[in-house]
């Protein structure tokens, strides 16, 4: 392999291909080699200086790095593959307010949310409200199919 290169790895799982030429498959996950190949680019990362209570008031994390499957996000305001903070967006968000792929927060916006006060999206689970094609929620639930205390939705459920 010529020194410039990027290490071959398996998009679904991080798992460094570096010399598997004996299988056609991931030996960490399974998956095809022609569908998940992929060379690592280093992944973007960048965080504020500025702290609040020792807490990075912004990070971004897209892509892995040395040691990571996934770029991690941890801050007040974290966006990346993986994000934590008091506003998360990524992939997988969780916080205050999470938007992305799966989510769970206070405020939850996603293709699969779980929102402690309310959750949009696909396939959602709250405590309050819920908003979206398939949801259960304690008290409100709106959307295709829902099982709530009241709501409106094209079939619906009512858990008490």
């Amino acid at each position: 392999m010529p020194p410039n290169l990027p290490k071959p790895i398996c998009a679904a799982c991080g798992y460094d291909l570096t010399g598997a030429t004996e299988s056609a498959v991931c030996p960490e996950c399974g998956k095809p080699l022609v569908e998940v190949l992929t060379r690592a680019t280093g992944g973007v990362r960048h965080t504020s200086e500025r702290r609040v209570f020792g807490i990075p008031l912004y990070e971004v994390a897209q892509g892995p790095t040395e040691g990571e499957k996934v770029g991690r996000a941890r801050a007040i305001i974290a966006v990346g593959d993986d994000a934590i903070g008091l506003i998360a967006i990524g992939g997988m968000a969780r916080g205050g307010i999470a938007i992305g792929g799966m989510t769970a927060g206070v405020v939850s916006i996603g293709g699969m949310s779980v929102g402690l006060g309310a959750a949009t999206g696909g396939l959602v689970i709250s405590g309050l409200l819920s908003f979206g094609g398939a949801g259960v929620s304690a008290y409100a639930g709106f959307g295709g199919v829902m099982a709530a205390h009241v709501g409106k939705a094209a079939m619906f459920f009512q858990i008490w």
